[in-house]
Formats: structure tokens, sequence, C-alpha cells
């Protein structure tokens, strides 16, 4: 059932500018000059990311090691670190201009990040990278938004997975997901949780995606919205 007072609670708390904020656990930077309006109106609602907390809170256990590509503001980055233990998470974000949000929510959560800047690609190449002004649609893939186009760095997703050896995976990445993970080796992964995006590269991409996927073991358990669970099955 929908929370009634959610919307009352998000007028609330932009009008009185409200600077910190506990959300689903995690104390958070809510400020207006922290974070977009619209990213501050989902966390005073309680809606921001709802759906990955929950997928994280059921497939996540303490131990895990935890690869996110796409952390925006943290907020499920230090929610799987609560729950796998702090320096079992590795963090990848390409926007620059979260840097400092993502590092101080962390600090708020009294935890250190395992933070890198940078875009996670299949070679490894700089990308152009299309920074939206309210986080939420910034993209490695040019969606004819009014972005700012810069040039970021990236790391190939093969040595990532060398690297951090995750056996969960959390990914919001507008797009980028069917390369990246068509391509990736995901033989010690048990769970991902993606963000797919078949309004950005069109369904036909998320379908192979998913084949390919189905090639590795791994299989779409649970769907909400557009997040999906893929889990191994049994051997």
């Amino acid at each position: 059932m929908a929370d009634p007072f959610r919307n009352i609670r998000r007028k609330w708390h932009l009008m009185k500018g409200t600077s910190s904020y506990t959300h689903k656990g995690v104390r958070l930077r809510t400020g207006p000059k922290d974070i977009p309006s619209a990213v501050r109106g989902h966390i005073f609602k309680g809606t921001y990311e709802a759906v990955e907390a929950e997928l994280v809170k059921e497939v996540v256990a303490p131990g895990n090691k935890v690869l996110e590509v796409g952390t925006g503001i943290g907020f499920v980055s230090i929610l799987c670190a609560k729950i796998a233990g702090e320096g079992n998470v590795t963090s990848y974000e390409a926007n620059p201009a979260m840097g400092d949000v993502i590092r101080k929510n962390y600090a708020e959560n009294g935890l250190q990040s395992d933070l890198r800047m940078h875009a996670v690609t299949v070679n490894g190449s700089p990308i152009q990278f299309f920074a939206d002004a309210n986080v939420l649609s910034s993209s490695m893939i040019d969606r004819n938004l009014p972005t700012t186009e810069i040039t970021v760095e990236s790391d190939a997703m093969a040595d990532v997975m060398e690297r951090v050896a995750p056996d969960v995976i959390v990914m919001d990445v507008e797009g980028a997901e069917v390369d990246l993970l068509s391509s990736a080796d995901l033989s010690d992964v048990h769970s991902m949780i993606v963000e797919v995006h078949p309004h950005i590269v069109g369904a036909e991409k998320i379908a192979a995606m998913e084949t390919a996927l189905a090639e590795k073991g791994l299989f779409p358990v649970k769907v909400l919205h557009k997040t999906v669970l893929y889990q191994r099955s049994a051997p």
C-alpha cells in the first residue's frame, strides 16, 4: 500500500530545506546544494531506488563481494556496505559531479568508500558521457536530452571483474548494461540487480542480453518495474 503521507512529507522537507535525511536505514545528504530537487523529492517520499533497496536486502548477505556500476549518490552502495560489510563493496560512477556527495554520504554513515570515479566499458577506452543536471538520466548514450557532454576515463569490464571478484552485481547504467553484461565473465556471480532500459536501447537488445545471460547460467527471477533480479540456476 502506498504511503498516504509521502507527498506531504516531500513538500514539507523541500520547503524546510532538510539537509540530512535517513532513507531506508541510510543517512543521506539532502541539502539543495548537495543534490537536485528531483532526487531530494524522491528521497523524502521514500521512493528513491526503493526497488533496488528491496532486492539488495533480499540477496546481499554478510561477506558478499558487491560490484556496483552506476552509483548515483551512493545510496544503494552504502546499503550494500551495511549488509555485506565495509570493504566488501566497490562502486563505479562516471559522472564526476557526484564524487563529492557520494563520499559525504559514506561519511554520514561512518563508512569508507571503495569508489572509482570512472565509467566501466567493454574495452576500457575513454568515453563521451552525457551528464544530466538531475542525475537520474546521465548516460553513456546520447538520448537527445539537455545534457553536458564530457570525456570520462573508463575501466574495462574484464579488468574490473578480475580486480573485484564480485559474487553480486548491482548495475544502473542507462542502457550500457547490454554490452557490459553480455561480454563479461560472470561465472562467480550468483545474483545481479540490474535496471534495464528497453526504452533507450530497444527491446531486441534486452532480449539478446538475456539470452547471453542464460547461456552464462543467470536467469530473471523477479521483475519490479524496470529492475530485474537475475540469479544463477542450480547446477
